[in-house]
This record gives C-alpha cells, structure tokens and sequence, in this order.
C-alpha cells in the first residue's frame, strides 16, 4: 500500500499570540529561502505560503507587500549575522584576532543554513533593480558599515595600523574579504572549499601562509 504524503496544514487568517509569533518566524526563514534560490522578481507569496504552512492571502496580515517582506528578511538577516559576530569578537582585542573570529563564525553560519549568505549576496543587486527597496533597507544595511568601521577604528586607535594606513582603506578590504568569501560560498555551494578558503586568508594574515 503505498503511503500518502502529509501536507503541511494552512492557518486560514491571523494566527494569534504564540502560533502567531511561531507562524511569523517559518514566513521569514522560508521567505529567506526563496529569495536566496530564486530572486525577488521570481519569488511569489504563493510559494512562501505553502513551504511556511499558510495560505497566500495571510501574508498580508503580517507584511503588506513583497518589498516590506524582503526588508524584514534583510532585518532578521542582519541581526542575526551581525548578532553572531559581536559574540565572536567580544573576547578578542586585536584586528587580526576579532577578523578571524568573524571568519570562523562565517563558516558555521555558512554550513548551518546556506540561504544566510545567499540572501545577502543578492542585495545589492536587487536594490540595484528595484529602487523601492533602496529606502525600505537603507536603515539596515549600515549595521555592516558601523561593525567594519568599528573594528577598523579600533585597531586605529590601539597603534595597530602603519602610520600610512587608512582605517577607511582596511574597512573597506575586511568589507570585500567578508562578501567575497560569502560570494563564493554560495556559488560554489561548497562548505568545505569555503571553509578551506578562510584558513588560507587567516594564514595570510597572521603571516604564516608563505615559507
């Protein structure tokens, strides 16, 4: 006898108090998805509806269109990359030991869930072709500014940068290192690779990686 597939039951309306609450974080981890693998132009509401368990229509109880549901993955996105990486640095002092320590938790957000790094990578573009979103993610996107140029104005300060250094020179290259790496990762889909890639960059920044 062969065995029949359980679908995922759909709310039909506002879920309410801890189903709400519960309901509204399955919409944005798979509306995460969906705009990692497929873009904003090509996601409808109503895939992320039946991979999230609801119906198309109940989207709107939570976000009235598709640019305010892409800002708030960009948000939850955001705080959750950027969560992690004040934990990883917070017992570290110097630049090379607070980069590493945000390399390395790159790699396991990476391996964890793949859409994170996916997601991001696609911002900038999207922005590009979508002038709506510009404004709806601007307040987010300089929560990557403030920690690159923290760091860098950090190691400013403590003597740690030649005398001829740029701190806005060093945050723009720990900027293009980061997205680089989460670049590369997403397409190759390779953990392993990207994993193998940041010791290498760790190596070359200690000063170790030549004989």
């Amino acid at each position: 006898m062969s065995q029949r597939t359980t679908p995922v039951p759909r709310r039909l309306g506002r879920p309410k108090d801890a189903a709400s609450a519960e309901t509204h974080q399955r919409l944005l981890a798979e509306a995460r998805r969906a705009f990692a693998r497929d873009g904003f132009d090509a996601t409808t509401n109503r895939e992320i509806a039946e991979a999230a368990g609801i119906t198309a229509g109940a989207i709107y109880h939570y976000y009235p269109s598709k640019v305010e549901l892409y800002g708030a993955v960009y948000e939850e996105v955001q705080a959750i990359v950027y969560g992690e990486f004040e934990r990883a640095i917070a017992p570290h002092a110097s630049l090379i030991d607070r980069f590493g320590a945000t390399l390395d938790v790159s790699v396991t957000m990476n391996r964890d869930d793949p859409s994170i790094a996916g997601f991001v990578i696609g911002v900038a573009g999207e922005a590009e072709r979508h002038p709506e979103l510009v404004e709806r993610l601007a307040k987010a996107r300089k929560v990557n500014t403030r920690f690159m140029r923290r760091l860098a104005r950090d190691a400013a300060e403590r003597g740690e940068l030649a005398a001829d250094i740029s701190p806005r020179a060093v945050e723009d290259l720990l900027n293009a290192m980061l997205s680089g790496l989460a670049r590369f990762s997403s397409q190759t889909g390779d953990a392993g690779r990207h994993e193998d890639a940041v010791e290498v960059l760790k190596r070359a920044l200690a000063g170790t990686l030549i004989r």
